[in-house]
């Protein structure tokens, strides 16, 4: 009904309360400016990325990077997320990770190198935060997963969170910023992505499968390196994978023990003490195959694995590998006693090896002190000296740097602030723990290893409780993770942090898995009680 046909009164109220309004002029001037505005904004922000992409790459995308965030928070609601392209990424991230070499990668003029592993993180980064954001029932079952082991996520959080802020205080804010990037993709990310996805039955079963696979390919070329006395793959690279950085060159020219002239192996790894960490990080997955397989032929190849891999391990003349290795021995007698008590109470079997435990454990200590041969694979010999004592050395010069600024100084500084180099003249710091303290602070450093250690902890504890044989691989994983912690004191490298991450969400899925069944089991045997 229009004004014209209101009755009367209503006409002449509406004709009265309007009557000095005029409709405002439309301005079409106002749609020019904002449209210069936005074209002279590009025209600044396309010169930025022209002038100073090389150096401020990772600062200049922030803001594109803040956009996407936005559009995938505004996504609408659905119960069918790209899951499946989120998995499928997930995969041929643990993949690159396993077997390419990391520093074989396109260098394209202006952008940083395009590697396997960022081929795959990226879109795993868009695919993973889509799903949880137009997904409730992933947001709801991944909080439930945090649930179960809380204090690890809260302490991986902190640590992020005091990574980005020491950018701010950093003496190259842009490479601290570049450092955080990457431990936000490959550490991060992979932990909570591992966390969904290991907490489908199935899945860390073919992981461990997928790390085995791994470790028989490694160990085989590791064999064949050792025979050639160089990396079989240099001289050979395409000229599209060729990078002419001069890290690059010298991964490719190998490394040799200065004290012995010796080849040491290091395989698809940036240098010999990554590849013996991941055997050590795999060893404890084979022993378990070794001991609760049902097929007799897993039995004897996995039997058949563990030497192979203390070959290649002696092949990297790397003495944490040494270590990690028979730390996995040791670690799964104690878990194999813990578990068997807790299962059988009615057997000595248990009782007697976790009584016996601690004699085990002081022989195997007196055999690396008094037997020379293996005093010097794990403690070392006049071949190593030079070794301990630039350890030594670091941490007599370091540890006045952490009290001097508990809070750090900067992601990723750590080594340069400190001052030691390599014989090739590249800053080093020979131990993790020193360079987290000096890169974040002793709040960084306390979060850092607390996450792995609340992991190791939670998982421990579930162990007692894990019925089927997916979730009985919390037993490898703790004591891998375990591994980890022992071998960071002696080695500050990078190589097999994904690995690492990708392992401690894969426990907290495991640990979810663990108290859902108990709770299921719980609820079984009430509910026939209350219904009587």
């Amino acid at each position: 009904m229009s004004l014209s046909q209101a009755p009367e009164g209503l006409a002449a109220a509406t004709g009265f309360a309007l009557s000095g309004y005029t409709p405002p002029p439309k301005r079409k001037w106002h749609r020019e400016i904002h449209l210069a505005a936005v074209v002279c904004l590009a025209a600044v922000y396309g010169a930025l990325l022209a002038l100073f992409a090389s150096s401020l790459l990772v600062e200049l995308l922030a803001p594109l990077a803040l956009f996407a965030l936005m559009l995938v928070w505004i996504l609408p609601d659905t119960e069918n997320p790209p899951a499946t392209l989120m998995v499928g990424c997930f995969w041929g991230f643990l993949v690159a990770q396993l077997l390419w070499p990391d520093y074989l990668a396109l260098d394209l003029p202006g952008l940083p190198w395009i590697t396997a592993l960022r081929l795959f993180s990226f879109p795993l980064l868009l695919l993973f935060l889509i799903c949880l954001s137009v997904s409730p029932s992933m947001r709801g079952e991944m909080t439930r997963i945090l649930k179960s082991a809380p204090w690890t996520w809260k302490l991986l959080v902190g640590f992020m969170i005091m990574a980005v802020l020491s950018v701010g205080y950093s003496d190259n804010p842009g490479n601290s910023a570049d450092k955080v990037v990457v431990a936000v993709l490959y550490w991060m990310l992979i932990f909570f992505a591992a966390a969904y996805i290991f907490a489908r039955p199935g899945r860390m079963t073919a992981f461990v499968w997928l790390l085995w696979a791994a470790a028989l390919i490694l160990c085989l070329m590791g064999l064949w390196e050792q025979r050639l006395g160089r990396l079989p793959w240099a001289g050979h690279i395409p000229s599209f994978l060729a990078v002419g950085d001069e890290s690059v060159q010298r991964i490719l020219g190998g490394s040799a023990r200065s004290a012995t002239g010796v080849y040491r192996v290091q395989g698809k790894f940036s240098t010999s003490l990554n590849l013996a960490e991941f055997l050590s990080l795999v060893t404890p997955f084979i022993l378990h195959f070794m001991v609760v397989s049902r097929h007799w032929i897993v039995r004897i190849a996995a039997a058949m694995m563990l030497p192979l891999i203390f070959i290649v391990i002696v092949a990297t003349d790397s003495r944490l590998g040494i270590v990690g290795f028979s730390l996995s021995f040791l670690f799964y007698l104690f878990f194999w006693g813990y578990r068997r008590r807790a299962t059988h109470r009615d057997s000595l079997i248990g009782t007697a090896v976790l009584f016996a435990y601690p004699a085990v454990l002081i022989a195997f200590m007196a055999s690396t002190m008094f037997v020379p041969r293996i005093s010097a694979m794990v403690w070392g010999n006049g071949a190593q000296q030079a070794s301990n004592e630039a350890r030594q050395e670091q941490y007599r010069a370091g540890i006045p740097m952490v009290v001097e600024r508990p809070w750090g100084y900067g992601m990723g500084r750590g080594s340069t602030r400190l001052g030691f180099f390599n014989p090739a003249g590249v800053g080093t710091i020979d131990t993790y723990v020193l360079a987290v303290a000096l890169e974040v602070g002793i709040p960084g450093l306390i979060c850092y290893f607390g996450m792995v250690g609340t992991a190791i902890h939670a998982g421990a504890r579930a162990v007692q409780n894990a019925r089927d044989r997916e979730t009985q691989l919390l037993i490898p994983l703790v004591i891998a993770l375990a591994n980890f912690v022992v071998i960071k004191t002696i080695l500050s490298q990078l190589d097999n942090h994904p690995l690492v991450f990708a392992m401690l969400g894969a426990t907290v899925a495991l640990v979810y898995r663990v108290k859902n069944a108990t709770a299921d089991a719980g609820a079984d045997t009430v509910l026939p009680k209350a219904n009587s």
